[in-house]
């Protein structure tokens, strides 16, 4: 049986730090391995910076310091219709988490905690916010073994 490519969502708080780091790595690596697992990827945010919001800076810049990319986008706040259109909704911490099944009861098979895939542990990606760039290099490092792990899980999925 072999795993149609699946369209993924990451979800943090106002989709200027974490959300969009993820989906930055994850286009980076789908875009490296050449690899259509990966239909289709975006971010969100649940509360906080209106839409349109610009990537943060700090985000930017571990992006260009950890893959020579440049990656902005406008935040935006999820939508129900994004429960129908993505295939795996990964929320960066609980309250994210907790929030997305409270708003998308029928779709709960495919919302999880983005480290449920973390191969050296689950728990929250901490939100950089507010911290010194080190922090923001610790969640590069979360995200990039995650995405690379999920990778991983979807190319199994296909070849079973």
């Amino acid at each position: 049986m072999s795993a149609e490519p699946i369209k993924v969502l990451f979800v943090c708080l106002g989709n200027i730090c974490r959300s969009p780091m993820a989906h930055a790595v994850m286009e980076h690596k789908k875009s490296q391995l050449q690899t259509d697992i990966i239909s289709h990827v975006d971010s969100c945010g649940v509360f906080g910076e209106p839409n349109g919001t610009p990537t943060h800076k700090m985000t930017v810049l571990e992006l260009k310091n950890q893959l020579g990319i440049n990656f902005s986008k406008g935040s935006r706040w999820i939508d129900k219709t994004d429960f129908n259109n993505f295939d795996l909704i990964l929320a960066m911490d609980e309250d994210i988490y907790e929030y997305l099944i409270n708003a998308g009861k029928q779709h709960k098979d495919k919302i999880f905690m983005f480290r449920d895939f973390d191969p050296l542990g689950k728990g929250d990606v901490i939100n950089p916010w507010g911290y010194e760039q080190n922090v923001y290099t610790e969640v590069f490092h979360i995200i990039d073994r995650t995405c690379d792990n999920i990778i991983k899980i979807q190319h199994e999925k296909r070849t079973k």
